[in-house]
């Protein structure tokens, strides 16, 4: 009867506990801040050339301190924004419930110019549908590079992503250049090299753990060459133009629960001792500035857990300037790398 009755307080005990943790997240929710539209906010300080961000699906630049959103149809959620080089143009990716396109995007008109891929399937069997992700051009804007999942068939969904390139006024995936581990998701976030070679975050899966190290294929379906380790568990690397550094985010070491922004010198498929610029963030989605001296990447302000736009300058040197916050209030798509144009 006392083992009874000492079971039945102590699930009283835990029922009121649970109840107690769920009414404490449910006020610290309740009170939680509605983000800004990016639209009615102003920057802390203006940034040169114009960088296109995307926030709940919207499209936005912000040119001299002022965010103006981009005139594309409301039939998809866009994302992604890469600079075709030489022009004010820039790609970018709309994704629907069931496929995503890549559409050519007049970056001062912001309305679309043209639809780059047609990966929605006319029959009845969803599955065919293809998604494309991480659209990135070469150097002289000629050549778009995309992880897509393809080939595919209904035999079977366990299809990883591959990076696939073609040209911009063609078939955009058009050549197969890297190939996927299984059980992975694939190859993600392109980046193409002066002398046309291809960096890109190939995830791997080993003792149960996913984890990405950054690759370079130096030709199409070449044998990688590793810049990272497993344990460094690096992705997301964005190039400065002159090919010379590389960002990167990386879990490694942090149990997941954070991440570190590191920058290294890159010489060929060589890569230089890291420098971590910010420590034990919630980082994401670096992108250099088209000079090549600074860099902005995401990364939440307080407790909120909304990304904002964050900046730092000489972010390439031994001596980078502290991080600065550019914008507050807004709830910016970390997924979605910001794209930096001079223009």
């Amino acid at each position: 009867m006392r083992r009874a009755l000492t079971i039945v307080v102590l699930l009283a005990l835990m029922g009121a506990f649970a109840f107690g943790v769920n009414r404490f997240f449910a006020l610290r929710k309740a009170h939680v801040a509605e983000a800004s539209t990016p639209t009615v906010s102003k920057p802390a300080f203006v940034l040169p050339g114009t960088i296109y961000v995307a926030q709940q699906g919207v499209m936005y630049k912000l040119n001299r301190g002022t965010f103006t959103a981009l005139r594309l149809p409301k039939n998809g959620t866009w994302m992604q924004p890469a600079i075709v080089p030489g022009t004010n143009d820039i790609v970018a990716v709309m994704r629907t419930a069931a496929y995503s396109e890549v559409f050519q995007i007049d970056g001062v008109a912001g309305t679309v110019i043209n639809q780059l891929s047609h990966n929605a399937t006319t029959s009845s069997t969803i599955q065919l549908n293809h998604w494309m992700f991480w659209p990135r051009l070469s150097a002289d804007g000629q050549t778009l590079y995309v992880s897509y999942d393809s080939p595919k068939s209904i035999q079977s969904y366990e299809i990883e992503f591959a990076v696939w390139a073609g040209p911009l006024s063609g078939k955009i995936a058009s050549k197969q250049w890297t190939d996927p581990f299984s059980y992975t998701g694939g190859d993600v976030a392109p980046v193409p090299l002066p002398g046309g070679a291809l960096l890109y975050s190939k995830y791997e899966i080993s003792g149960g753990n996913v984890y990405s190290r950054l690759a370079i294929d130096t030709r199409a379906r070449a044998d990688p060459v590793y810049l990272t380790n497993d344990t460094d568990d690096c992705g997301q690397p964005a190039v400065s133009p002159d090919g010379t550094q590389l960002a990167m985010v990386c879990t490694g070491g942090t149990g997941l629960q954070s991440t570190r922004l590191e920058v290294a010198p890159l010489t060929g498929t060589t890569l230089g001792t890291p420098r971590t610029l910010v420590d034990n963030c919630l980082c994401s989605s670096p992108q250099w500035s088209p000079d090549g001296r600074s860099l902005v990447y995401y990364a939440p302000a307080d407790a909120t857990g909304h990304f904002q736009l964050w900046w730092i300058d000489g972010a390439a040197g031994l001596t980078p300037k502290p991080p600065k916050q550019v914008t507050q209030n807004l709830d910016l798509d970390a997924t979605s790398p910001p794209a930096w144009s001079p223009a």
